[in-house]
């Protein structure tokens, strides 16, 4: 099974990290654990890696998203996204937390398969951004 992670860092290989919680957000059971966490949705993967500081509310049902601070987000950033074959991840590293979660528990590094590279602005093709519009450009506010 392929499974993706973003990332604005250029790695090499992907480390567990233990995850963070914020004091005003509700974290479902397994989310905060000290692992590796990958997505079978390459489009949620590219999202991650391409929010800005701050929360970041991805609603796939509605395929939006809306960032708390839009004005840091930067549509030429660039953003990796890494390719895991989880084929070579021993049985029993790989727990399901939900249908875009999984983690790699007790396992400390794993091998990338392949990694894309995008800018943070092609999460346009997945996702509408619901409180960040593009700034138009010196021509664009000429022609207007």
């Amino acid at each position: 099974m392929k499974l993706y992670h973003g990332s604005k860092i250029d790695f090499s290989s992907i480390r567990k990290k233990q995850a963070m919680k914020a004091d005003h957000i509700v974290v479902p059971e397994g989310e905060l654990l000290d692992a590796i966490y990958l997505t079978p949705d390459y489009g949620f993967a590219l999202a991650c890696g391409a929010r800005p500081e701050g929360v970041t509310d991805i609603d796939d049902d509605h395929k939006a998203i809306t960032f708390e601070n839009p004005k840091l987000f930067d549509p030429e950033e660039r953003v990796y996204v890494y390719e895991i074959d989880t084929d070579k991840i021993p049985e029993g590293h790989i727990r399901k937390i939900d249908d875009r979660q999984y983690a790699i528990v007790d396992f400390g590094e794993i091998d990338i398969e392949e990694k894309h590279v995008h800018k943070a602005g092609d999460i346009q093709g997945f996702y509408e951004l619901k409180n960040w519009k593009e700034k138009p450009t010196e021509m664009n506010a000429e022609l207007k």
